[in-house]
């Protein structure tokens, strides 16, 4: 028993007990013994395992993670080491992997400074310089107890470089948009522009004087000049468009009885429905299901959709467009529905993008001033969609009533 006792005191699970040398009356002791030294053993195995296994999950994480005890945050001892420490958290700091507290904390006095005044829990963004260069973390702290002792989580991330990324890509598409649309414009202007110069100079460049234009030159000009207003007024459309889209107005908010909403957005739409031969229905809707919205807005982001959707019916056998809603405990989700020619997986993420477009004369903005119109509600704009057999968009709204 007592040899029994120190292997698992001493964790030594290499200890084995013969039952053949005791006899049967100690062979049931010696079998219970070998099968509790075996199921501490898988045990052990078992944890390492799970511990290496999650060490190795969190080492390779792009938040930057840093393990203390609690009582070691306000401490200057030098032996106070540091419980975990990823390779994220050195990558975005800037250190080597400290091992003991106060090394890192030397080099990093405004990081802890930061993890001081939310010691209790919290969140909080930081501004630091590094390298010449202006950082933002989102630095939180979490408090727990294991084993009578207080532990911190800091965990932190680099939001500043992932912000600039995303601004980045947002710009190169309006500037590659931008650049398509005026290129598209000014090219046939410059063009006629000097059709119309060659047309009214001589041979040297100079203006013509007291010449006769021929009725074949007239009509040329004409018709370049009538070009150059078509393509103008294009462009001057667009740059409305553009401005459209950036100068949404502030929601005029009330209670809204979604039934009636959508129904009144039925009877609008209608004409145009049948005109395309579409079935445009609304679904059962709970008669006192209600958002807060400005009605405005909301019937054009509706309108837009279902223009869409007519649009996206076209050839489809039995066209539908289905307008319902799903009310849960947080949000209340209007969704119109149609099952048209759906959207390929590799152009959703474009189709909220200003101007971007697949219709051979659409603007572009109607998706993205949908969207910026439900943020503005401090909503959101969804889509769903499978190719060939429908596509929802999905007005969410939180719930505040």
């Amino acid at each position: 028993m007592v040899k029994f006792l120190d292997a698992l005191k001493n964790e030594d699970y290499s200890v084995y007990f013969s039952p053949t040398k005791k006899g049967d009356s100690f062979s049931k002791v010696y079998d219970d013994f070998n099968l509790i030294i075996k199921i501490f053993k898988r045990n052990k195995i078992e944890k390492e395992a799970q511990y290496k296994y999650f060490k190795y999950i969190i080492e390779h994480v792009n938040l930057g993670i840093i393990s203390i005890l609690k009582s070691d945050l306000f401490s200057a001892h030098s032996e106070n080491e540091i419980l975990f420490l990823n390779k994220a958290a050195c990558k975005i700091l800037h250190q080597p992997e400290h091992k003991y507290w106060h090394r890192l904390s030397n080099q990093v006095p405004w990081l802890v400074k930061e993890i001081k005044r939310i010691a209790d829990g919290g969140r909080t963004l930081v501004d630091y310089d590094v390298d010449l260069e202006r950082k933002q973390l989102s630095l939180e702290v979490i408090n727990i107890q294991l084993l009578n002792e207080d532990y911190l989580i800091i965990t932190f991330q680099d939001i500043r470089s992932e912000i600039e990324q995303k601004e980045i890509e947002a710009w190169h598409n309006v500037i590659r948009i931008l650049a398509h649309e005026m290129l598209n414009s000014f090219t046939p202007v410059a063009s006629l522009a000097s059709t119309i110069k060659s047309l009214t100079e001589n041979e040297k460049g100079e203006p013509l004087k007291d010449a006769k234009i021929d009725k074949d030159d007239i009509n040329d000009i004409n018709a370049a000049a009538t070009t150059i207003k078509k393509r103008s007024d294009g462009l001057l459309t667009f740059v409305k468009d553009y401005r459209t889209i950036s100068n949404v107005p502030v929601p005029q908010l009330k209670k809204l009885n979604i039934k009636k909403l959508l129904l009144n957005v039925k009877l609008l739409m209608q004409h145009l429905a049948d005109d395309n031969k579409i079935n445009l229905t609304v679904d059962n809707i709970p008669a006192n299901a209600m958002i807060v919205a400005d009605s405005n807005l909301i019937e054009q982001v509706l309108i837009n959709l279902i223009n869409n959707s007519i649009h996206a019916l076209n050839g489809r056998e039995n066209p539908t467009i289905k307008l319902h809603c799903i009310i849960e405990p947080d949000k209340t989700s209007i969704i119109v529905t149609d099952n048209g020619k759906g959207i390929e997986e590799e152009i959703m993420n474009q189709i909220f993008i200003p101007f971007y477009t697949t219709k051979k004369n659409g603007s572009g903005i109607g998706l993205s001033l949908s969207k910026n119109i439900l943020k503005k509600h401090g909503g959101n704009l969804l889509v769903s969609s499978e190719v060939g057999k429908y596509t929802s968009f999905s007005l969410v709204f939180k719930n505040t009533i």
